[in-house]
């Protein structure tokens, strides 16, 4: 299954040391959503990872970026993926991969455009969001694949933790989203190894 770790919206002590950590330790994908942070606060976040990671750090603004840094995609919220600007700008950069956010199957049964992968949320209770119940029936993901021409990988979001992510897997998920399970534990690093080794085999 693939992992995605996404950053917490405010700056978290160590943020940088447990990037670095948990790509060490598998990460295949790093989701760089910081509120209130201008563009130059993101080169500098970026500058401070591992540039040997550089390649699994996905964009979810200043993807102009993407001409400076060796990076992995952009991620496309409901905001601004289908603004003409939005495309406007990514046939210029040709992100290596491209991604976006739902909240229904139907929405991403409806979608034209072409993703590599989808968040659909919450699959579970949201650990970071507190109030904010499960909605998604897991068994679309099968019924989605069976249906959808060019089918996108289907990563499930929301309160995804170590001892829940195996539903995932076995209700035909590609992968998870991690926020809350990590970045609100004791050791972010060691939890999502746990997570991570959960996933393996």
């Amino acid at each position: 299954m693939k992992l995605i770790l996404i950053t917490p919206d405010d700056t978290f002590g160590r943020e940088l040391s447990i990037v670095n950590g948990c790509f060490a330790y598998g990460l295949q994908r790093l989701h760089l959503r910081k509120k209130g942070f201008s563009k130059e606060d993101y080169r500098n976040y970026i500058a401070a990872v591992d540039d040997t990671f550089h390649d699994r750090i996905v964009l979810t603004e200043y993807f102009s970026l993407l001409e400076e840094f060796n990076l992995g995609g952009v991620h496309l919220n409901s905001h601004i993926r289908d603004l003409q600007k939005t495309s406007d700008e990514l046939a210029l950069l040709k992100p290596k991969q491209i991604s976006s956010s739902f909240h229904s199957w139907d929405e991403i049964a409806a979608a034209k455009d072409h993703f590599n992968y989808v968040f659909i949320s919450p699959v579970f209770d949201s650990i970071s969001k507190k109030g904010y119940k499960a909605g998604i029936d897991l068994e679309g993901a099968a019924t989605l694949k069976q249906t959808k021409v060019d089918c996108p990988e289907v990563i499930g979001l929301g309160g995804v933790q170590a001892y829940n992510i195996q539903r995932l897997k076995e209700m035909n998920f590609d992968g998870a989203a991690l926020l809350g399970a990590v970045w609100e534990s004791e050791n972010p690093v060691v939890a999502f190894r746990e997570i991570y080794l959960r996933t393996q085999g």
